[in-house]
């Protein structure tokens, strides 16, 4: 056993003697119960708080405990006159004693209640911070590392002309996010298309235009909704978390107009390790979808004229659709 255990054990034995000692002379009269109250009370004042070792729950039931309140109050007497007149004054309150009991023990429920109800809350935010802390100890930090040490070759080329047919009728700006290369918006652009890109990598892009260097939810968070004619959804989702990729779509159809046009490029899953290597894929935060699981949550948001086309070496999807 150890010195803490020891000590704790010993602090425990000493109270119930003092406990049991204030007992035995309050049942013989020898003090009165005034004089025990107020010594009660400034013993609690010294002693070490358990709720600080044990948590809120025996807090809780010391005010629990402290809401009990017992109706037949004591009689005892040094005089025999003394005992009987209490008896008799116990005998004739006893109702109004009691229904004074009934009422503070039900304050007492209706007070600790809420207090259990707050405790199981706080308890499963914090195991749910605990698992967020554990997730993001590696995530952070050496996942953006990792990320910008990678470099995917995007052959958007087959794409080219199905998105300048798909946007270019479109009224409105449109955003592609999170930008992967410079090509996808110098392409769009050429063919007279009002598009603008936002990545959150460092690397500068030459010979651009309209390139927002800035985290992608940052920038859907400034936008007014219903302000974009169009979106393509890239880069977020080869390598993004389903929760990312989500909220990422979520946000793009909630800023963009009604019959907005879009698009989802995504990697193929089958091939997405031998594009990035083994270690990429391992440490990665997130993998791509697959493309039967774009078409259902576009279609799940009402879009029409939903086509899927595959790129010419099969590592590339791209989803596009009109909004409702």
């Amino acid at each position: 056993m150890s010195d803490s255990e020891s000590d704790a054990n010993y602090f425990k034995e000493v109270v119930a003697e003092i406990e049991a000692e204030a007992q035995r002379r309050s049942s013989s009269g020898e003090y009165p119960r005034a004089l025990l109250r107020s010594l009660d009370e400034e013993f609690r004042r010294w002693i070490p708080d358990a709720s600080l070792e044990n948590g809120v729950e025996d807090t809780i039931r010391s005010i629990e405990a402290a809401a009990y309140v017992d109706p037949a109050v004591p009689i005892n007497s040094k005089s025999p006159a003394g005992r009987l007149v209490k008896w008799a004054v116990r005998r004739l309150t006893y109702f109004y004693h009691r229904h004074v009991t009934q009422q503070i023990t039900a304050l007492g429920i209706h007070i600790t209640r809420p207090l259990r109800l707050l405790d199981a809350n706080l308890k499963g935010v914090n195991r749910r911070l605990a698992a967020l802390e554990d997730r993001l100890d590696v995530g952070t930090t050496a996942r953006s590392e990792l990320l910008a040490g990678i470099t995917i070759s995007s052959p958007f080329d087959d794409f080219n002309g199905v998105l300048n047919q798909h946007f270019n009728q479109v009224s409105g700006r449109v955003l592609i996010g999170d930008l992967p290369s410079v090509e996808l918006l110098s392409a769009l652009r050429n063919e007279g298309i009002d598009a603008y890109g936002v990545t959150s990598s460092d690397t500068p892009m030459q010979d651009t235009v309209d390139v927002r260097h800035e985290r992608l939810f940052d920038h859907l968070g400034d936008l007014q909704n219903e302000s974009l004619g169009g979106f393509i959804l890239c880069g977020i989702t080869d390598h993004g978390s389903v929760n990312e990729q989500l909220r990422a779509l979520r946000l793009m159809l909630l800023r963009s107009k009604p019959g907005a046009a879009m698009a989802v490029i995504v990697l193929n899953p089958e091939t997405w390790g031998e594009r990035l290597s083994p270690v990429a894929a391992d440490l990665l935060h997130g993998r791509p979808m697959h493309a039967e699981t774009w078409n259902y949550l576009v279609a799940r948001e009402g879009a029409s004229n939903i086509r899927v086309t595959q790129s010419s070496d099969s590592y590339y999807y791209l989803i596009t659709a009109n909004l409702l």
